[in-house]
């Protein structure tokens, strides 16, 4: 529940008296250190701050469009979190989990931002919720597309699924895809799998996965949310019901089903970014 294979870009078309600037992929590399982690991140544009948290697998070269609209009128930062991208890799769920949502902290100590919007695919949906709770003054809003958002803070590290198992004895992704895009034919499932064990390590995706109970937020935690949360899920996707649940009880949360999207194509769907820009704005002045 926390991949997310490679999708084509759709940004909206830029306003025009609006100069376009620098192209996310085109941004220069920079680098801070989050205790003994190297992490890489992308800064481009002007305006209220937005932070850019992947999924699984993959890099912050999943925001190509999604970074380049908002970086029209906000400053945007996109982060490879550690473990992934050009960051520091780690086998140790341990090095993982907990640290994540510290990482962003760090991250905006070490550029002096007081407060962001956060936004978030699949793991890195888990990550913004988290940081939402633990530091509720760092964050304006929170985006989570597509988050695991599980009720069961034992079920990662259990690896019930065995998915975890599958990929550290090298048996690779190709179940765990299986079951998170039911609909694509094994053609594609064994495309995404080769890409994510070409660019990745086996023993960080795997840690990665038993971290995932350290990431979970419950209803408890409710009372220290202040950021208001736009959760958005495809109706093919089948963690579905768990972005149902989490915005039954997040404070002020609007839930956003996309009827003809899933895991992957949510992404980028158009009224993902229209709706997560109008949350930004709604959100700017608090």
């Amino acid at each position: 529940p926390l991949a997310c294979p490679s999708s084509p870009s759709v940004p909206a078309r830029p306003p025009a008296a609006l100069a376009a600037p620098t192209p996310l992929l085109a941004a220069a590399d920079r680098y801070f250190m989050s205790g003994d982690a190297r992490l890489r991140y992308r800064d481009i544009g002007q305006g209220d701050p937005v932070i850019l948290l992947h999924g699984l697998t993959r890099s912050l070269a999943d925001w190509t469009g999604v970074a380049d609209t908002l970086a029209l009128d906000h400053r945007v930062i996109a982060l490879d979190v550690r473990g992934f991208g050009k960051s520091t890799r780690f086998s140790d769920p341990a090095r993982l989990g907990s640290q994540m949502p510290a990482d962003v902290v760090r991250l905006l100590d070490h550029l002096g931002i007081p407060r962001a919007h956060l936004v978030g695919h699949s793991m890195g949906a888990t990550i913004a919720a988290k940081v939402a709770t633990l530091h509720p003054d760092r964050v304006r809003s929170v985006t989570l597309i597509a988050g695991p958002f599980f009720d069961d803070s034992t079920a990662f590290a259990k690896d019930e699924g065995g998915f975890a198992a599958d990929v550290e004895q090298g048996r690779g992704m190709t179940r765990f895809l299986r079951w998170q895009f039911p609909a694509y034919p094994d053609s594609v499932i064994a495309a995404f799998n080769a890409e994510a064990l070409s660019t990745n390590d086996p023993s960080t995706i795997g840690a990665a996965m038993r971290s995932g109970d350290a990431l979970v937020v419950l209803p408890n935690a409710a009372h220290r949310i202040r950021a208001p949360a736009l959760v958005v899920v495809g109706a093919g996707d089948p963690l579905l019901p768990q972005s149902r649940w989490l915005a039954s009880w997040w404070p002020g949360a609007q839930l956003l089903e996309i009827p003809d999207a899933d895991h992957i194509t949510v992404l980028h769907h158009p009224k993902v970014l229209s709706a997560m820009r109008s949350l930004m704005r709604v959100t700017a002045s608090q």
